[in-house]
């Protein structure tokens, strides 16, 4: 392939990686707007994104295995296709349509994005020279990254100039991408041939029921509570499926000839452990979505202000991935990988123990370069080099697949973990702030303290969804509330009481705000010493990596 032909290649490929990556983000700021259009629960509306990441993870290993039997180009256009389909019918929901009609389209949508990802990267991978593969898949960890953290960013763009009401467009931008993409991959050469093998439609089956109900248990298991969420009907028996089928794919996938899933993969001690790897950097890669929420309590900044901190650990992640794609190229992936967790184990201790305890912009910016770093070096680069040069030409789809569904997993235990650091460190808010406000004691009246059955409940939720700047109006609200329904009716004192009560909150402001953001600020220290955790299995993990790949 000549130069033109390389850079034509990255092009399309980078393109269809980009618009698939940013769409697993772009949703998440339109979420709440999209559920109160359909005048429906947030509990059944987080099911947009849920059926999405079920539907793309069982897409993926089939979409890749008909890659590597009927040919990558030809199934790439037709993912792009199916994924502009998806896209459009997502935003006609909009204007025409229900619920219902949006979470099929979003599962058209999540058909055609899993297959465009693991081709994409194979067909960058095997369209460069060994040599320079490395520095090939560094733009594609590098696009998928700053992709992936941009996604909100874009999302409350495209909102802020349509307007909430017209969210549709958030998914119509995908239109003249996928466009763009098909009108330039007509000069590419097809990867291979069309063969004679046919697609394993038994074990696909099989296989797609294990993904679905192994990753439908893990999104609805508590970690915190893990014996009384196991017992529930949206895990246990969704567990139970899974450990049935897995001996029964087994038995299937050993007498085919050509396996939805080679299990030699799993026979190769090299590929068990980048697998391992790969399983370890999507649970860890989740601990960014809450890097915004922990921007805003240690700054002291208002919900919804700290996104802009995710941009520019994006930017060190951007510069990472291709500077470790060349790195890779002139030493190899697994000193690429142990410089990244390296980097990450810093980064998530200096957070833990400095910013935390000593909050501020620069600290923070500190912290999350490294955390960055770490996420370039570390994310999909040196995973994917590895797997394409551990099989053969012909299986390097359906191998990165794989490679992205292990992932995959990670990414939906991820949240389940994290959060609960953060809740469990929210519950502790109100008895620490009590403990600094002055006792109610109104003459007559019975009782006091900050939790009752009477408080109005839009005061009740305005305090329990507070942020570090607007706590203090909140617990003036509340005691104001408390007040009222303790002061005996007729009493003359009641303004003046509650007027100096009030005014003793507000000259408590600092130590309020302090004991919240202390407060929560343990939670998310033991989040990121849970991260620092995984960060050592995955360098741990790394060092048992052979030097040097060998190559295909």
């Amino acid at each position: 392939m000549n130069k033109k032909s390389h850079f034509g290649a990255l092009i399309v490929f980078l393109l269809g990686i980009f618009m698939g990556a940013i769409d697993s983000g772009i949703v998440s700021p339109a979420r709440t707007v999209i559920t109160n259009s359909f005048n429906i629960s947030g509990n059944i509306g987080v099911w947009m994104i849920t059926i999405y990441t079920l539907a793309y993870a069982v897409s993926m290993p089939i979409s890749s295995k008909l890659s590597d039997i009927y040919g990558r180009k030809k199934v790439y256009g037709i993912s792009i296709v199916i994924f502009a389909l998806g896209s459009t019918l997502c935003g006609i929901t909009n204007f025409y349509g229900n619920f219902s009609m949006l979470l099929i389209s979003r599962v058209i949508q999540a058909i055609g994005g899993g297959g465009i990802m693991p081709i994409a990267t194979a067909m960058i991978g095997q369209s460069f020279p060994k040599e320079k593969r490395g520095s090939a898949l560094g733009l594609v960890g590098s696009i998928y990254g700053i992709a992936t953290m941009l996604g909100p960013t874009l999302g409350s763009t495209v909102l802020n100039i349509a307007g909430n009401e017209n969210w549709g467009w958030i998914f119509f931008i995908n239109i003249p991408i996928s466009i763009i993409i098909l009108i330039l991959m007509r000069n590419l050469e097809e990867s291979k041939s069309a063969t004679t093998k046919s697609l394993d439609l038994k074990g696909s089956a099989i296989l797609s029921l294990i993904i679905v109900s192994i990753m439908y248990a893990l999104t609805n298991l508590n970690f915190f509570h893990f014996k009384e969420s196991i017992k529930s009907t949206s895990v246990y028996p969704y567990l139970l499926i899974f450990v049935i089928l897995i001996p029964v794919f087994i038995a299937v996938e050993r007498n085919v000839e050509d396996p939805v899933l080679n299990l030699k993969y799993f026979s190769d001690r090299q590929i068990r452990l980048t697998l391992v790897i790969s399983f370890i950097v999507g649970t860890g890669l989740m601990g960014v979505v809450f890097v915004p929420q922990f921007a805003e309590n240690v700054l002291k900044i208002k919900t919804g202000s700290g996104g802009y901190l995710v941009t520019l650990m994006a930017i060190f992640s951007g510069v990472a991935a291709p500077l470790g794609g060349k790195l890779i190229d002139k030493y190899s992936a697994k000193f690429i990988m142990t410089i990244g967790f390296l980097c990450t184990i810093i980064g998530t201790l200096f957070m833990a123990f400095f910013v935390t305890s000593h909050p501020g912009f620069v600290s923070i910016l500190i912290g999350l370069a490294f955390i960055g770093l770490g996420m370039g070096f570390t994310m999909g680069t040196p995973l994917n080099y590895l797997m394409l040069n551990y099989v053969s030409s012909e299986e390097s789809a359906s191998a990165l697949s794989t490679l992205s569904l292990i992932r995959s997993i990670g990414v939906t235990i991820s949240p389940n973990i994290m959060v609960n650091f953060i809740v469990e460190a929210s519950k502790k808010i109100p008895n620490n702030i009590q403990k600094i406000l002055p006792p109610i004691n109104v003459p007559g009246s019975h009782g006091h303290g900050m939790v009752s059955n009477s408080i109005p409940k839009t005061i009740l939720e305005k305090f329990k969804t507070s942020d570090v700047t607007t706590i203090v109006d909140a617990v003036k609200d509340f005691s104001s509330a408390m007040i009222d329904k303790m002061m005996p009716k007729g009493n003359p004192f009641a303004t003046s009481f509650k007027a100096d009560y009030l005014n003793k909150i507000e000259n408590s402001r600092f130590s309020i705000e302090q004991a919240f953001q202390i407060t929560l600020n343990s939670g998310f220290k033991n989040m990121f010493i849970a991260s620092c955790a995984l960060a050592i299995l995955g360098l741990i993990f790394t060092l048992m990596l052979r030097n040097k790949a060998s190559k295909n």
